[in-house]
């Protein structure tokens, strides 16, 4: 058995830690080199502190989060904001065989269906798309949604339950039309160039890489259904410059704030040749 001395251990240590950074550093220099694959100006809307940041103050450096979104097949006042747990319509049996899922004999018995709901979620290429056709057609749930509350509340003034309804839903809408994240993810593929040609336009869709999953579930009319589910990012967060920290700092350590409060910045975000984010510019909104 070879004994390394204290120096020797120090030294293979050292190298290791060299190594690794030259690898981290060459990484992202490959991903920012030449013309970026997309380019957002984002705001507070989309990419915000962590809920901890008042932990952040001591912390030289700050990250935020992608705040991404789901279209589901209908609006349910509670099943949360960004609906990532819901199953989304383009994500069904077709899309899934596509991705690599075994999925055709999936609903055909019981086996099938535990071998697949027990399967892990697979890496895929996701397309984002910034304040397009699935912000609007969730806006337009929303305030339809919201409608329809005020309207009970109306026909039915001395029942609390239909009142305290409406106030939920018009506080919904306001926070859709100015707090709410207006990036979606809309399709997924093996390809990235393929999809970039689907989605040409760079200042509106991203490509990234990200996981899905797929399930068998029962439907609301007792069908078993081979479902899709997006699982996350898999670089959900980016790290700010330190040069731009001064925007952030008067943020950190606030309590969330109120559903009618606009966005304090704007960040312009590039993807690189691997996919990649990181930020570009970063300014204060004026209010």
């Amino acid at each position: 058995m070879i004994e390394w001395s204290r120096e020797k251990t120090w030294i293979a240590g050292l190298t290791i830690l060299v190594l690794t950074n030259v690898t981290a550093l060459g990484g992202v220099a490959y991903n920012r080199s030449g013309e970026p694959d997309g380019t957002l100006v984002l705001t507070e809307r989309e990419l915000r502190l962590p809920y901890s940041r008042g932990l952040s103050r001591e912390n030289s450096g700050i990250s935020l989060v992608i705040e991404w979104r789901l279209l589901p097949t209908e609006y349910h006042e509670h099943e949360g904001r960004n609906y990532r747990g819901a199953a989304v319509e383009w994500l069904k049996e077709t899309k899934l065989d596509e991705l690599g899922f075994e999925v055709k004999w999936a609903v055909s018995t019981p086996e099938s269906w535990s071998r697949l709901n027990r399967g892990v979620s697979r890496d895929s290429w996701l397309v984002l798309e910034y304040d397009g056709p699935a912000y609007q057609a969730m806006r337009e749930r929303v305030r339809t949604f919201s409608e329809t509350a005020q309207q009970l509340a109306g026909r039915n003034p001395e029942k609390e339950e239909f009142e305290e309804r409406a106030a939920r839903a018009k506080k919904q809408w306001i926070r859709e039309q100015q707090r709410a994240s207006r990036l979606f993810v809309i399709d997924a593929g093996l390809d990235p160039v393929m999809l970039r040609t689907q989605y040409p336009d760079t200042a509106r869709y991203i490509i990234a890489v990200g996981q899905v999953r797929a399930v068998v579930n029962k439907t609301d009319d007792g069908e078993w259904e081979v479902q899709g589910y997006i699982q996350g990012l898999a670089v959900d967060t980016v790290n700010v410059p330190f040069a731009w920290r001064s925007v952030f700092e008067p943020l950190l350590g606030e309590r969330s704030r109120s559903h009618e409060d606009s966005p304090h910045y704007r960040v312009t975000l590039a993807y690189g040749r691997g996919y990649e984010p990181w930020v570009v510019s970063v300014g204060e909104i004026e209010h």
